[in-house]
């Protein structure tokens, strides 16, 4: 895996510094993790212990996501879980002003001041899953700004964009063709190598609810989204990262995840992904009793995320 994601503080007054051409992010063959929150279910706090459960039943996780939509700085819960847990903080945040503003700086303040409170070695995103809410190329001058004030001031922090998935199938209106005309082709939407540490992909099978999900899938290298996405950015030279990977069966076979994460791991292995993180969460939650509404017994699910979790620690 590529070096570890860092990012830079930036103080008023600090001068840019120049584009990166080599990578942060630093992690074994896996670093593998998961989304949670205390008692599974989500907006019941998203904690640090809620986290440290979720290792009693998945392995030793070691990222964790944690989101803020307006502005705030990582809570002292989130920082503590990585200085004293060895969860390692990856960010997401969105800021009080809009994309274009972003790029015209009028949130450097923000930006900053959250890149300085990460610590060493966490990760930073600038607003997840960005498709639906503007074009390829507002997002591309907004997050290049955003990487930019971070890395001035917290050089030791990785910079992230991640994409969703949804929105990179085909027939798309929102990512659509190269050669197409307007400002979001796939080539818009890709923020250049020189401003990201490594890129990522939120992706989700729902069974029965978008037609361009595979039933059954066999592997992440078999879904049309995956592959379009990562025919794009597989040449930049960066990691790439699963950053929600959430499987349901909302057609009531109630099938084990198990075979689809196995076949995921092996095509994951070979694609240049360093970062795996499971969405462990209501109808997508992995485990063996006590689930929650929505979600279904799923012990060789469990098992084989949990051979994940072993074979990126080994």
């Amino acid at each position: 895996m590529h070096a570890p994601l860092v990012l830079v503080l930036v103080a008023a007054g600090s001068a840019i510094p120049a584009p990166a051409t080599t990578s942060l992010l630093a992690l074994p063959t896996f670093a593998v993790g998961a989304t949670t929150s205390a008692g599974d279910t989500v907006g019941s706090g998203n904690t640090c212990a809620g986290f440290l459960d979720e290792r009693t039943h998945l392995g030793q996780l070691s990222v964790r996501r944690v989101f803020t939509a307006a502005g705030a700085v990582p809570p002292a819960d989130a920082v503590n879980c990585q200085n004293n847990q060895a969860a390692k903080l990856w960010y997401s945040f969105k800021t009080s002003c809009t994309p274009t503003a972003v790029s015209a700086g009028s949130c450097d303040g923000e930006i900053r001041a959250i890149a300085a409170a990460m610590p060493a070695g966490s990760i930073l995103t600038y607003y997840h899953e960005p498709e639906d809410d503007m074009t390829g190329v507002q997002f591309v001058g907004a997050f290049t700004r955003v990487y930019q004030q971070a890395k001035a001031v917290n050089a030791a922090i990785s910079v992230v964009p991640v994409y969703m998935s949804y929105q990179w199938r085909t027939g798309s209106t929102k990512v659509t063709n190269n050669g197409t005309g307007g400002p979001s082709e796939i080539q818009d939407w890709i923020v250049p190598a020189a401003f990201a540490d490594a890129y990522g992909f939120d992706l989700y099978w729902q069974a029965s609810t978008r037609g361009s999900e595979p039933d059954d899938p066999v592997s992440v290298g078999s879904d049309p989204r995956m592959t379009r996405w990562y025919n794009a950015f597989s040449s930049a030279g960066r990691p790439l990262t699963l950053t929600e990977w959430g499987i349901d069966d909302d057609l009531g076979v109630r099938a084990s995840r198990g075979p689809a994460i196995r076949a995921s791991r092996t095509w994951l292995s070979t694609h240049g992904f360093q970062i795996v993180m499971y969405w462990q969460h209501d109808n997508w939650y992995l485990g063996t009793s006590g689930v929650p509404a929505g979600g279904y017994v799923d012990a060789d699910g469990v098992a084989a995320y949990q051979e994940l979790v072993a074979a990126a620690i080994a």
